[in-house]
């Protein structure tokens, strides 16, 4: 059989890689050895995918694998005890943070939280702990009410992805599993030694990633929320990675301490980070790409975003050029979760507007 042969180390950005490119075989198993990992994927014979995951460091080899048996979701094991009526209520997906699972129980179903959770955790044997949405993500630290439904009541997670780990409690900070895929792309984007500034850092998925992947790298990560700024400190140390320096503060004032700074500007926070394009700007080195994230419209999910960039550029008198940008996943019946993806360029531009002064402070 046809698989990738990766080193552990990875082995989650592998994954992620082939599950975007649709080619891996999800009906036989992942195998380890002492020194590799091995991963089923489905026939491929395109040159140019070969190459792909060459790049991304695996090895087409071939090896027996087993097909897994046939696994039950937790809505198939909540058929037996209930109505289809109830099933229909029940979202397929939960957040799996670690051995935490956080799930959302519509209100009709409270009475059967118990029952959701036991399901949630046969279907899944390394999930711990279930806890329940009890309110949006919401306040200027993004956090969410969380209520302890079933398993060991815990609520430091242990996650890991893309040959990082990250320790934090879920109650205290904004963390997305669901990003994995879209902090393989930007770390996959960054080019040697570039300086890079991650607003809205949270516990520091995309600066740690992105530095650990890239040790010539300079990060720069600001975060306004302090306990999320603590484990990110944390995590700094666990992943060991020394070129990251977390700034505790908002950014529309710590960027002033970091002007013309950045070759690379992530901005990770949907609802509000079109409000920051003047901080954008002003960490922007000579020549800078900036991811920024946003809630859009599904119909038009870019051209808006896009105008308001346009509008901004001829204010501040600086020009932009827009790379291609992408859908990250849908977010309501009426919106998505895009990334506007495009680059600065401040030739020309008053050096009094957005000061090209470099600081070499990260890892320092």
């Amino acid at each position: 059989m046809t698989c990738v042969r990766t080193l552990p180390s990875d082995a989650e950005r592998m994954k992620n890689t082939l599950l975007r490119l649709m080619l891996l075989d999800r009906r036989r198993a992942v195998q380890h050895s002492n020194s590799y990992v091995y991963f089923p994927i489905l026939s491929i014979s395109n040159a140019k995918l070969k190459r792909v995951i060459e790049r991304a460091g695996g090895r087409i080899v071939q090896r027996a694998t087993p097909v897994l048996p046939d696994k039950l979701a937790h809505t198939d094991l909540l058929a037996r005890v209930m109505t289809r009526a109830e099933l229909a209520l029940i979202p397929r997906g939960f957040d799996l943070l670690g051995s935490i699972a956080i799930v959302e129980i519509p209100r009709e179903l409270e009475p059967r939280s118990s029952d959701i959770a036991e399901a949630v955790m046969e279907a899944n044997p390394r999930i711990k702990t279930v806890l329940a949405k009890a309110g949006a993500v919401s306040g200027v630290y993004r956090t969410r009410k969380l209520e302890f439904v079933a398993g060991k009541r815990d609520y430091i997670a242990v996650h890991r992805e893309n040959g990082c780990t990250f320790r934090f409690d879920v109650r205290k900070a904004f963390f997305s599993a669901r990003l994995a895929h879209e902090r393989s792309v930007i770390v996959s984007q960054v080019r040697p030694r570039e300086r890079v500034m991650v607003m809205f850092a949270g516990v520091g998925p995309f600066a740690i990633e992105i530095a650990k992947a890239h040790p010539d790298a300079k990060v720069v990560a600001i975060e306004l929320n302090p306990d999320a700024h603590s484990y990110m400190l944390d995590n700094i140390e666990l992943n060991r990675v020394g070129n990251v320096k977390a700034v505790l503060g908002d950014v529309k004032t710590a960027a002033k301490d970091f002007s013309g700074f950045a070759d690379r500007i992530v901005m990770p926070m949907p609802k509000t980070s079109a409000e920051f394009l003047d901080e954008a700007l002003l960490v922007a080195s000579r020549t800078a790409v900036v991811h920024m994230y946003a809630f859009s419209s599904a119909d038009k999910p870019f051209e808006a975003l896009r105008d308001s960039i346009i509008r901004h550029s001829s204010r501040r008198g600086y020009s932009v050029r827009f790379l291609p940008g992408r859908i990250v996943r849908p977010y309501s019946a009426s919106e998505v979760e895009v990334v506007v993806e495009y680059v600065i360029s401040k030739r020309g531009i008053h050096a009094g507007v957005a000061g090209q002064k470099r600081h070499a402070t990260a890892g320092s």
